[in-house]
């Protein structure tokens, strides 16, 4: 025999799992961090920004050498402990260099001796 109850309670069943549901994409949404990409381009002697602001958070800088020589590109600040820089990006190469990075300025040079005084340097706001 069934209950007069019984279709209260899957509705009431059904609702709970779907209020589950919601707050489990709701945390999973909130938890998951999105990393921003910029892609820089390295000639000589000159570093061009896709973009000029990222958000806190990871950044992935996606580096093409569109130069005759190699570049390397170094990043430091905006919450970096230290400098941080890919390896040599040889011409008509691309490397990858993700960092975590706080708000503030973020620094962008090439480390070749002499290249960041000829122009190879610039600057990413972090908010």
């Amino acid at each position: 025999m069934r209950s007069r109850r019984t279709p209260f309670l899957a509705a009431a069943l059904a609702a709970a799992l779907a209020l589950a549901g919601a707050a489990v994409a709701a945390a999973v949404s909130h938890g998951s961090t999105a990393t921003t990409t910029i892609k820089v381009t390295e000639r000589e002697y000159h570093i061009a920004l896709s973009a000029t602001s990222a958000k806190a958070g990871s950044v992935t800088f996606v580096v093409r050498n569109s130069g005759k020589i190699a570049h390397r590109l170094s990043v430091a600040g905006a919450g970096l402990s230290k400098p941080v820089s890919t390896p040599t990006i040889n011409p008509g190469t691309t490397r990858s260099l993700t960092v975590k990075v706080a708000g503030g300025k973020l620094s962008l040079w090439c480390p070749v001796p002499g290249h960041a005084a000829l122009g190879m340097k610039g600057t990413l706001t972090v908010k």
